[in-house]
């Protein structure tokens, strides 16, 4: 009797140990992309966010999947999370919007140029250090990846897929 036990026991803990490799194949196997929309306030502009695993495109225009043209590809593999963060600025004189993601590492760009500005690089204050304080002005936002907000609660309006 006390080997069927042990037999019993052993194939419950085997059925575990499989069912658990098995929910952590299914949660790391598949790949998600998240997808958000940040438009001006007056909603008369849109950039569509895709973010899957460590790539983030940034689109010109409202997209669920990526266009031909109009965007940019970044691998954000060595940007912090806690820091992690898009800085825009909606149309001035210059350009359509101006967006920096800090960090990140352009892989491709489909911008028109003429029309957009990116930057991977914080503006630096008269000390040499990053500042967001130009991000924090009228026409301007901070959407924080790590906290899926704007930081702070003004500038954007941001819609989740």
């Amino acid at each position: 009797m006390q080997n069927g036990k042990n037999m019993a026991d052993f194939n419950k803990v085997y059925f575990n140990f499989f069912f658990i490799l098995y929910i952590i194949f299914l949660l790391n196997g598949c790949t998600k992309n998240e997808i958000l929309h940040i438009y001006s306030i007056d909603k008369s502009q849109c950039i569509t966010i895709i973010n899957t695993n460590n790539v983030r495109y940034i689109i010109n225009g409202n997209y669920q999947t990526l266009p031909d043209y109009d965007y940019i590809k970044l691998d954000i593999q060595q940007v912090d999370s806690f820091g992690d963060a898009l800085h825009i600025c909606w149309k001035n004189e210059k350009y359509d919007w101006y967006i920096i993601v800090n960090e990140s590492k352009v892989i491709e760009t489909k911008l028109d140029t003429t029309r957009f500005q990116f930057s991977n690089e914080l503006p630096k204050d008269d000390r040499g250090i990053p500042t967001e304080l130009k991000f924090v002005n009228h026409g301007c936002a901070i959407f924080s990846f790590y906290f899926m907000e704007l930081t702070p609660d003004k500038g954007a309006i941001v819609e989740f897929e």
